[in-house]
């Protein structure tokens, strides 16, 4: 079988015999680049396989994820959370995913991009599974985003008009995580000169096991582009012989530095390298932008129950660095302009009038970067 960008063979495989031939390198996902080896000693060709493997298997939602195991009994999927049942589910929904333009195509298959494409094509609607995790009674198609999008809590994708949009709960108590993801959102919106964010709002929704409050977002990936997740870049670079931090800060300096010191300021502890990278162009192959920073769903939480977290390691690159520190080392490489004005305003707000206090901790953060 064949791994896809659009309508163009990348690499070929067949796992049960042994076989990882790449056809065009420039392409390959960043995981694979420069991975594979000549399979010239038996050592390569389990490499080789290994790394196809653990790339498929990426590419899979973790049964750990809300309502995980209802989405995984709705396509009728053993719920083994096993990197051979994972390849296994890839291949069989044909790795399609919302961020990418990637797939799997079987040998001599008559389907083409257009076909499975689920930005463009009309999707399966099981909201209702993926947000309240209501016993599935019928199944549906194989061909859906539910089982490629990642993250742990709850969530699903809807079309409204011609757009994708990103709708996410979580079960904890008074749904905080969700609401501090709209906070940190708005809050965020306050700066300018820094990367670009995903706006978040808030609704709620009718499930079937009553009205749910959403974080909803609009789909950032279109066609033009790929989502490519910081782990890939990170190992690639590193196959380089480059440095992942001095490589994104030679590209885009102040853009790439305004990461650590945004989530300082909104405390978000869940910027893991899942959790930001780059936009592909999906002719070239060759990353051209930041993506936009998205998922504030841990944002401000530590406000939220007055704790300090300032403290708390950061994991944007896999270091021992604190979100404070990071922070601090690189704010010196920005040129964030602070909207103070519209910040207060946004404080007095009948939506935020009761968190008086986590305004009061995210201002104290600004000052003592010295951004005011």
């Amino acid at each position: 079988m064949y791994l896809m960008l659009k309508d163009t063979k990348v690499l070929y495989f067949d796992l049960e015999d042994f076989i990882a031939e790449t056809i065009r390198e420039d392409l390959l996902p960043y995981y694979l680049r420069l991975n594979l080896r000549r399979q010239v000693f038996n050592k390569d060709i389990l490499h080789n396989i290994q790394e196809v493997k653990s790339y498929l298997s990426s590419r899979v939602l973790s049964l750990s994820r809300d309502n995980a195991k209802q989405i995984y009994a709705a396509f009728q999927i053993p719920q083994i959370d096993s990197v051979d049942n994972r390849v296994n589910i890839c291949i069989k929904c044909k790795g399609v995913s919302i961020q990418d333009s990637y797939w799997i195509k079987e040998d001599n298959e008559n389907v083409n991009w257009a076909n499975v494409n689920i930005r463009q094509n009309k999707l399966r609607d099981i909201i209702d599974l993926s947000l309240s995790g209501v016993n599935p009674t019928i199944t549906t198609s194989n061909i859906c985003p539910e089982l490629t999008t990642k993250g742990l809590f709850r969530k699903g994708w809807i079309r409204l008009g011609d757009n994708l949009y990103l709708l996410k709960s979580d079960k904890n108590q008074d749904n905080v995580n969700t609401r501090m993801e709209v906070l940190a959102s708005d809050i965020l919106g306050c700066f300018k000169n820094r990367i670009d964010t995903v706006a978040y709002v808030s609704d709620t929704k009718n499930t079937v096991d009553g009205e749910a409050l959403v974080s909803i977002c609009k789909n950032f990936v279109g066609e033009k582009y790929s989502f490519v997740e910081a782990w890939e870049v990170m190992e690639y670079v590193k196959r380089c012989g480059m440095d992942f931090a001095q490589y994104c800060m030679k590209r885009w300096g102040m853009k790439f530095a305004s990461i650590p010191v945004l989530d300082y300021i909104v405390l978000n502890t869940d910027r893991h390298t899942q959790n930001y990278g780059f936009l592909m162009n999906n002719e070239t192959g060759e990353i051209e932008q930041l993506a936009p920073l998205f998922d504030f769903n841990c944002a401000l939480t530590a406000d939220y129950f007055l704790r300090d977290a300032a403290d708390t390691l950061s994991q944007m690159f896999n270091t021992a660095d604190t979100l404070r520190g990071l922070a601090h080392r690189y704010i010196k490489d920005t040129n964030m302009i602070f909207y103070e004005e519209k910040f207060m305003r946004l404080s007095k707000s009948v939506m935020y009038k009761k968190y008086q206090y986590i305004f009061e901790r995210v201002y104290g953060r600004i000052h003592e970067l010295g951004i005011v």
